[in-house]
């Protein structure tokens, strides 16, 4: 398939229709992403997510707007333990999310809250959470990701329904600095954990039935910085995908890659596989065998709600890569037990 690239800057809607106005990929952030430019009565969907992962323990926070309110969401995971924990606050009202990848927020419900504080390359978390666990523990952190000098993700995708759009910028192998406190479990992020984080940032406007496939990691190979972006699921990718590989900093871009999930038949949407599937091993395979890798999983970060026609399912599994992948001048890299995640979500918001 054509992979179209973006390579000059400009808004990324056109503000006469509110259509997006150039389908593609690009490594830097380039498109300003232009709400004003939306047509009334949609509710775009706006987040960004963070992710910090060491070898026995994880830590993910969410801010989001949703259309109908504003959400701070925090996960943690035990790998050692094999559980994980993940509590949402919601609040009506829009959040304010920042239309650009600089911006700072902050959320607050009650007692919990949440604030990211941009400054440069580096975004500081500091949050609390009043009974996040059994028996009311409370949860709270100050962790900082920093966004290295490097190539990233970013892709402008479009739908069938040319108001519909999806923007997505995500970053790999961030440095990570900070600590949680659970209980009284003290949870340490730093270089001497190899603590590895992932970005996420997302503005859209999608179609109230969906679907994607996600998966990513990050780490060292031969004392450089590796990591892989892959999925699939919004929109119509036949411009662009996001999957790439990422290698001592430069982006290798591939096409598509196909997730091979035991027993997983795609559009599946209201059941997402019975649980003990997806701690089967997993497949990844790009149509041009660049990428091959083997999914050992280790936890299912598994959540679902239903509420009247509102419907959502997730299984967010963490586990081991290894396999091989083809940078584009021919060098092979061989990935060992490298750390990460891939999922697979489902949701039908038509009950927003």
């Amino acid at each position: 398939m054509a992979q179209h690239k973006l390579i000059s800057r400009h808004k990324l809607l056109d503000p006469g229709t509110g259509h997006l106005a150039e389908a593609g990929y690009s490594n830097e952030y380039l498109l300003e992403y232009n709400k004003e430019a939306i047509k009334p009565g949609h509710r775009p969907k706006e987040w960004e997510y963070f992710l910090a992962l060491t070898k026995d323990y994880g830590l993910g926070i969410t801010l989001a707007g949703v259309g109908v309110g504003s959400m701070f969401t925090v996960q943690l995971i035990s790998f050692a333990g094999d559980w994980h924990i993940c509590k949402s606050r919601m609040k009506p009202g829009d959040l304010g999310m920042p239309a650009n990848i600089t911006g700072s927020t902050f959320f607050e419900a009650g007692e919990d809250w949440c604030r990211y504080e941009k400054d440069g390359d580096s975004c500081r978390i500091t949050f609390s959470m009043k009974e996040f666990g059994s028996g009311g523990s409370e949860i709270r952190g100050d962790v900082t990701f920093v966004t290295p000098k490097t190539d990233k993700m970013v892709l402008a995708v479009p739908y069938k329904d040319p108001e519909l759009f999806y923007y997505n910028y995500k970053v790999n192998c961030m440095p990570v600095t900070g600590q949680v406190v659970y209980g009284e479990q003290v949870l340490l992020f730093g270089e001497a954990q190899a603590a590895v984080g992932t970005q996420d940032w997302g503005r859209g406007i999608w179609e109230p039935v969906n679907q994607w496939y996600w998966g990513s990691a990050g780490g060292w190979i031969g004392r450089k910085p590796f990591g892989f972006n892959i999925g699939h699921g919004f929109g119509d990718t036949s411009r662009a995908t996001e999957n790439m590989v990422f290698y001592d900093g430069v982006c290798h871009k591939l096409e598509d890659v196909t997730f091979l999930i035991p027993g997983d038949k795609i559009g599946d949407l209201k059941l997402i596989l019975p649980d003990e599937n997806y701690m089967k091993p997993w497949k990844f395979v790009s149509g041009n065998h660049r990428l091959e890798l083997d999914f050992t999983p280790v936890h299912d970060r598994q959540s679902g709600e239903q509420k009247g026609e509102y419907y959502c399912t997730q299984h967010q599994v963490f586990g081991l890569f290894n396999g091989r992948v083809v940078l584009d001048d021919g060098t092979v890299l061989e990935v060992k037990d490298l750390l990460g995640f891939a999922e697979k979500v489902g949701n039908d918001w038509r009950g927003l």
